[in-house]
């Protein structure tokens, strides 16, 4: 009986002293200074959602117009390489 008293004060003590309290580690604060982070910027997505769609932001309804027909043909221009564009000087 004694030694499985032993045993388990053993073991208690082994458990408290690795573990320790991981807020005070470098890595811990970390941890906790991302999940604030997180915490707070989709906090902040939430509240600007709920602004954007909750407010009139609905696009105000146009009559359609009559297409407009251009004459002119504005396609691509073919660009050469300037070989039969040759200028001549005395002919």
């Amino acid at each position: 009986m004694k030694k499985l008293y032993r045993a388990c004060i053993c073991l208690t003590a082994a458990a408290t002293l690795l573990s320790g309290c991981s807020m005070l580690t470098a890595q811990g604060r970390q941890e906790r200074a991302y999940s604030r982070y997180v915490h707070k910027m989709s906090a902040g997505r939430i509240k600007q959602q709920k602004r954007f769609f909750s407010g009139k932001n609905t696009m105000p309804v146009t009559q359609p117009t009559e297409p407009v027909i251009t004459s002119e043909a504005s396609g691509p221009e073919s660009i050469g390489d300037g070989g039969s564009l040759s200028v001549s000087g005395g002919q």
